[in-house]
């Protein structure tokens, strides 16, 4: 017959609720004033195979903006429930639509120009370029004509200013005669250095004429249409870039949830990678408890526990040991385990207390007392246990269960139901009569 694991999770313990002693059989209130006043706690018990902890959800996610921008409209509150792929925020557009228009535009005119230097040239714009090159021909022999003519008015004009030179220099004539000539040889040079610069323009203008006509006769080299293919993907990279930023404005759920928070409002500015939104699944939670050494080796993941939350009275829940520690936490030798709790009816909520009792306990009890309980005297563990009216120290072998609570270790004079002080202090001692609260 398999073993009943029974639990015994006293709420006044785990919960740290007050037990208020009544003025019934009390000294008057007048003589009760007199005597030192205590917080006093019912102790429980609770099986050695259990542990307590704090639920927690499944998934909590920080919904974040991909892009910066101006925040359009925030469409969900707290509490509201989500799916994946729902859209929470929108971020303004209207400069990235402008984005998106200015993209598709500069890919649409790669391509055309692709498209025009894979077809080759039109025979029009052939027959253009030969006429070009004709004309520029006709350029270069009208040139070569001028600079001809120009040569022999040079030759000319520099004889007569030799002669003239050599007339002056003997004084037969004077300096008028000679500054003329000097003149006629001045212009006559300048109009043959122009002439000559002409027939370069035009030999120049030729070879881009008789090119242009060659490019139109071959097509396009193998270089130019690499070049052109390599814009058409880099603008069609930018469209993207484009599309996605005007996708990325608005901002999805990224699971099926609740919202848990809302940090964003219409008319702010969202920061790319800064958190929006917190979205939380809570179809079913998480709950992670620390066991003791003598506890770990009977606990296996895949196992099954029972969970009582005490904001949920009067029901057990189903856990499912997801996560077995191999190795202890070094503050209290304690070892980690998780559990997950399905939570369709949605009635646990994360941040309560929820005690757990794993499968194969021996069915020992053991008594947990707080921490604001115990006092160091003389190096050893004392809590003050009330009887009637009068309070005598007990003294106390412990065992570390965690931040906020110990369990008695051996035999102890304190048993279930005891009532002890809480943060006694200093001024109560064996025999002490107390009014508690």
């Amino acid at each position: 017959m398999k073993k009943h694991l029974n639990v015994m999770l006293s709420i006044s313990v785990l919960a740290g609720s007050m037990i208020m002693m009544s003025g019934c059989g009390a000294p008057s209130n007048a003589a009760s004033t007199q005597l030192p006043s205590v917080k006093v706690i019912t102790l429980g018990s609770t099986n050695a195979a259990g542990a307590s902890g704090k639920l927690a959800a499944d998934q909590t996610v920080q919904v974040v903006s991909k892009i910066s921008g101006k925040v359009a409209s925030v469409l969900v509150e707290e509490g509201a429930k989500v799916k994946k792929g729902d859209v929470l925020v929108q971020i303004d557009t209207e400069d990235l639509t402008e984005q998106l228009n200015q993209a598709q535009a500069g890919l649409a005119a790669s391509q055309a120009k692709l498209a025009d230097t894979e077809a080759g040239t039109r025979s029009q714009d052939l027959q253009a370029a030969s006429a070009s090159a004709g004309q520029a021909k006709a350029g270069v022999n009208q040139a070569a004509a001028g600079v001809a003519q120009a040569q022999a008015s040079l030759d000319l004009v520099t004889k007569n200013y030799n002669h003239a030179k050599n007339a002056y220099d003997q004084g037969d004539i004077n300096q008028d005669d000679l500054d003329k000539a000097t003149a006629d040889y001045d212009k006559a040079k300048a109009a043959y250095d122009a002439a000559v610069s002409q027939q370069q323009s035009a030999s120049a203008a030729l070879s881009a004429a008789e090119a242009k006509l060659s490019l139109a006769k071959e097509g396009a080299t193998a270089n130019t249409l690499e070049q052109l293919k390599a814009d058409v993907t880099a603008k069609q990279a930018a469209l993207t870039l484009a599309q996605n930023a005007v996708k990325n404005a608005g901002v999805v759920s990224p699971i099926d949830g609740i919202i848990a928070k809302k940090s964003i409002n219409a008319g702010e500015m969202a920061q790319a990678g800064a958190a929006l939104l917190t979205v939380v699944s809570m179809d079913q939670v998480k709950v992670e408890v620390s066991v003791t050494e003598d506890m770990i080796g009977s606990i296996q993941q895949g196992a099954k526990a029972a969970v009582v939350v005490p904001s949920v009275p009067g029901k057990t829940f189903e856990g499912l040991v997801t996560f077995v520690s191999p190795v202890s936490d070094t503050n209290n030798n304690t070892f980690p385990v998780k559990l997950t709790v399905s939570n369709t009816d949605g009635s646990l909520h994360a941040g309560a207390v929820a005690n757990v009792a794993f499968g194969g306990s021996d069915g020992v009890s053991r008594i947990e007392v707080p921490k604001a309980a115990i006092e160091q005297k003389d190096g050893k563990s004392i809590v003050f246990k009330l009887s009637g009216e009068t309070v005598h120290p007990v003294e106390l072998q412990t065992e570390e269960k965690n931040q906020d609570w110990v369990y008695i270790k051996g035999q102890s004079e304190l048993k279930p139901n005891d009532k002890i002080v809480l943060n006694p202090g200093d001024k109560l001692a064996d025999g002490t009569k107390v009014h508690a609260e």
